[in-house]
């Protein structure tokens, strides 16, 4: 006997991918902690290398600033990690807190300095 499936599953995973995606974009690339953790630690891997406007190290770190090529590589990484079962709930969490933090940012709940 096969079990049985259930057809909404891939539904529910592309969402979940998506969520966890779009939440993990906008920790690096808006929110104050990703500022502090990735950033800025970038930030200084590159001025502390060559201080200089234009070398490679400052172009790969100005793609932190950019929500489509951080997105990208995320989303890439995001979809590598759907394989595992752990991922899920770790997604269903991420995708929660951007659908809370999506709606608080569109209703007002959110500092104006934010």
């Amino acid at each position: 006997m096969t079990a049985p499936t259930n057809k909404w599953r891939p539904v529910s995973e592309a969402v979940l991918v998506l969520g966890a995606t779009m939440r993990l974009t906008r920790l690096v690339v808006a929110d104050d902690l990703g500022l502090w953790l990735i950033r800025y630690p970038a930030y200084r891997w590159s001025n502390e290398r060559d201080p200089r406007a234009e070398t490679w190290r400052a172009k790969l770190v100005s793609g932190l600033d950019c929500p489509f090529c951080v997105g990208f590589w995320i989303g890439a990484g995001v979809l590598a990690a759907s394989r595992f079962r752990l991922a899920r709930p770790v997604f269903a969490a991420l995708a929660l807190n951007e659908i809370a933090a999506h709606l608080g940012s569109r209703l007002g709940d959110v500092r104006a300095d934010e």
